[in-house]
């Protein structure tokens, strides 16, 4: 499967929120989150990255 693990980055920091994300949402400033079990969480900031070989995506956050 292709899930994405997502991270927030604040400066240097770098934070995972949350492991098999199936969906990105992105409206305004905010990143809305979605998992493979139908969990989901919103995020303030904007999508930076997504990659797919990684299965990661970067949210900088302010």
């Amino acid at each position: 499967m292709c899930e994405l693990s997502v991270y927030t980055i604040k400066g240097k920091a770098r934070e995972k929120v949350m492991d098999g994300v199936v969906r990105l949402f992105v409206h305004n400033e905010k990143v809305l989150i979605e998992g493979i079990f139908g969990d989901s969480m919103q995020v303030e900031g904007r999508l930076a990255e997504v990659n797919i070989i990684a299965q990661t995506a970067d949210i900088i956050v302010a």
